[in-house]
């Protein structure tokens, strides 16, 4: 792939280390620059409309500087095939390497919802709403371009995409927006050396469902620690769960 010339001369000499975590199109590289960490992310054009484009990522990056912490964007471009920026890497380190410790890792995910719920709603010009993102599944449905390894068979009557997708559009839930990371897994949040808060991959933030953020953090504590721990962190969200709408997003997110 080649790079635009505004990304080449930044990256100079330095050696791009591709980063496999994760299962979105984009390519993410890190390299160093200067004694400091950097990514690279590209995003092919065709997901332009998408909420996998790397150009929407960065402008939620912009919009979200000084409301929450996430990477300093420090370059972007494109051209014909592709999106490109470059982003300063966050400190400290993925929730993901803390799963060992499962109270640690309850605690920070609580942090984790309500810094990102307690961003201001106030001008934010980002839709990642239901109406958005179904929109956006019937794009990646027309193109085929949706997600190759995914699993319907979870939820009894699904025999295909386009049976999940009549199934989201009849039992769309009301909606009360907030901000949304759109993506909270271990993964994308870090924690550093004084217990503060980085968030990354906002590429779906946007104003959503306050439960969107919820079902996927009680879908990664499920999956990575186990249900008591995952259904604790229910318990002490201090509001009655609401399961049909956790799982009408984890549907939502199965093709993406």
């Amino acid at each position: 792939m080649k790079l635009p010339a505004s990304i080449a001369r930044f990256i100079g000499e330095a050696t791009l280390l591709p980063d496999t975590i994760g299962e979105s199109p984009c390519q993410v590289h890190g390299f160093r620059r200067g004694g400091e960490g950097f990514f690279l992310k590209s995003s092919p054009a065709i997901f332009a409309p998408t909420t996998y484009s790397v150009l929407r990522e960065a402008r939620v990056l912009e919009w979200l500087a000084g409301r929450l912490k996430v990477p300093e964007l420090v370059l972007v471009a494109q051209d014909q095939e592709h999106e490109f920026m470059i982003t300063r890497q966050v400190p400290g380190v993925p929730l993901s390497e803390l799963i060992g410790e499962p109270r640690v890792a309850l605690e920070l995910f609580q942090m984790a919802l309500q810094r990102v719920q307690a961003v201001p709603t106030q001008g934010c010009p980002f839709d990642s709403g239901i109406a958005v993102r179904l929109a956006e599944l019937d794009y990646l449905l027309a193109n085929g371009l949706c997600a190759v390894e995914h699993d319907l068979g979870q939820w009894p009557g699904l025999a295909s995409a386009e049976d999940l997708r009549a199934r989201l559009q009849d039992n769309r839930p009301r909606e009360e927006l907030l901000f949304s990371h759109g993506d909270l897994g271990d993964s994308n949040v870090f924690v550093d050396g004084r217990d503060e808060l980085h968030f990354i991959d906002l590429g779906r933030g946007g104003l959503a469902d306050r439960w969107l953020d919820i079902a996927f953090v009680h879908r990664d504590l499920r999956e990575q620690i186990g249900l008591e721990i995952a259904d604790q962190y229910l318990r002490e969200l201090g509001v009655p769960d609401q399961s049909l709408q956790r799982e009408y997003f984890e549907q939502l997110d199965e093709l993406f």
